[in-house]
């Protein structure tokens, strides 16, 4: 028989043995989890407003807006604690009492055995002003409608770990995104080594030497009179 002929024959044989195999994915191991350390695997209720004690002469204030509170980036509460995923600001803004209790109760009711959430952002402090409707303008600010959260840009909001995959974590965490009032994306370990490996490659290796630091050190184009502060301290990436 021809040699061609009983190769062809031998590899006809093996793909009918393989066709009907299946192949089943090597089942996930949680060997490196850790889960927080004072037992609490569920999101805790967050308070609608902050406590004063009248005894150390607290007490409710009015206040602007504020919203420099929620500009730039945030500089510590940049990574996962926990290591698995998580829910991170993209640009800064402000996260209300009621969108709370909606993360809260969505969550909670996602999680099984095994698992765990953690807030990483502080309870509503910052007051906002509102006048009752039909009242006139002017006479002063409103009366305090309710408080707010402000986070800047690349802050980790919330944490989801234990027991769990990262296809189970963007089943019920992505549609959260859509809750906010600013933009927020779901973040992973693996997903923020790589965006810093990827940066750091792009700072070694950029050839363009025509950057924000040498054009305002050397004032290009009389730039410094018309760029804002903000512009100067984050180099134009974040308002």
């Amino acid at each position: 028989m021809d040699v061609n002929l009983t190769a062809m024959l031998r590899a006809r044989q093996l793909f009918t043995l393989v066709r009907g195999l299946k192949r089943y994915p090597f089942p996930a191991t949680f060997e490196n989890v850790t889960f927080p350390p004072d037992g609490q695997l569920r999101l805790a209720k967050m308070p609608k407003e902050p406590t004063y004690d009248p005894e150390k002469g607290e007490e409710k204030y009015k206040t602007s807006k504020r919203t420099i509170w929620g500009r730039g980036v945030e500089e510590i509460h940049t990574e996962l604690v926990h290591e698995q995923y998580g829910l991170a600001a993209v640009s800064g803004g402000m996260i209300s009492a009621d969108d709370f209790d909606f993360l809260q109760d969505r969550v909670n009711k996602n999680l099984i055995d095994k698992q765990f959430a953690i807030w990483r952002v502080d309870p509503p402090w910052l007051p906002r002003t509102k006048k009752a409707q039909g009242t006139r303008l002017g006479g002063g600010k409103g009366s305090i409608h309710h408080y707010v959260t402000p986070v800047k840009a690349k802050r980790i909001i919330l944490e989801i770990g234990g027991h769990i995959t990262e296809i189970e974590a963007q089943a019920f965490l992505l549609y959260l995104c859509e809750r906010f009032k600013f933009p927020v994306e779901f973040v992973s370990q693996k997903i923020l080594e790589e965006r810093r490996v990827k940066e750091d490659f792009i700072q070694r290796h950029n050839q363009n030497r025509f950057n924000w630091d040498i054009m305002m050190k050397y004032n290009m184009q009389n730039c410094t009179s018309w760029l804002s502060p903000y512009d100067l301290e984050w180099k134009g990436k974040y308002k």
